[in-house]
Formats: C-alpha cells, sequence, structure tokens
C-alpha cells in the first residue's frame, strides 16, 4: 500500500525532472507489484517447508519479472494512464498476472 501511494504521489516530480514516463529511479510500483505477486501465497504459505517457500519465493519473483518485462494484454496499454498512475498500474496487473500463475503452479506442485 505504501509503495502504491508513494508511487501515485512522488513519480509525477520524477518524470518532469528526468523527461521520462516510466523512469526507472522510481522503484515504489516494483514494491507493489511484487507484494500482489505474493498476496495470495500467504494463504497456503504456512504449509510449506523453509525449501518450498524459497522456491515459491524465486518463481514468484521471477513470474513477476517476466510479467513486468513482456507486458501481455492489457499491461502495455495501462501503463500509458497519466503520471504516477500508469506507472504502478502496470505492475499491479503484472503482479496480479504472476500471483494467478504463481497459484496454479503451486496447487499443481502440492497436488
Amino acid at each position: 500500500m505504501a509503495g502504491s501511494v508513494a508511487c501515485v504521489i512522488l513519480s509525477p516530480a520524477v518524470i518532469r525532472e528526468l523527461g521520462n514516463t516510466d523512469p526507472r529511479e522510481v522503484v515504489a510500483d516494483e514494491l507493489a507489484g511484487q507484494a500482489v505477486t505474493f498476496l495470495a501465497a500467504s494463504f497456503f504459505i504456512e504449509a510449506f517447508s523453509g525449501r518450498q517457500i524459497l522456491v515459491t519465493a524465486i518463481v514468484g519473483f521471477l513470474l513477476f519479472r517476466l510479467f513486468d518485462i513482456l507486458k501481455p494484454f492489457p499491461i502495455y496499454r495501462i501503463q500509458k494512464l497519466p503520471e504516477g498512475w500508469g506507472i504502478l498500474a502496470d505492475d499491479l496487473l503484472a503482479g496480479v498476472y504472476a500471483a494467478v500463475v504463481l497459484q496454479v503452479s503451486v496447487m499443481l506442485w502440492i497436488a
């Protein structure tokens, strides 16, 4: 939540300063997207061993990065929202995609 608020409030100033609509210097959006990725994992992680938690964390991180980089539909379009909203929204949606794939993968893994 704090990453989302910080991104929407502070990134417009960074955009103006750097002249880039999605500056690499803004990382609050990445934190928010990662949080979304692992939100669902918190419901099933308690039954996992340390190794399973580590594998889940690595896979979740990689899935988020994959969706954040590839930007499948509609992530590419949503990043065009104005100012900080576009910076944040594309990472939140990438986090949702990653969370769904992670959840399905874990369900298949523990089944």
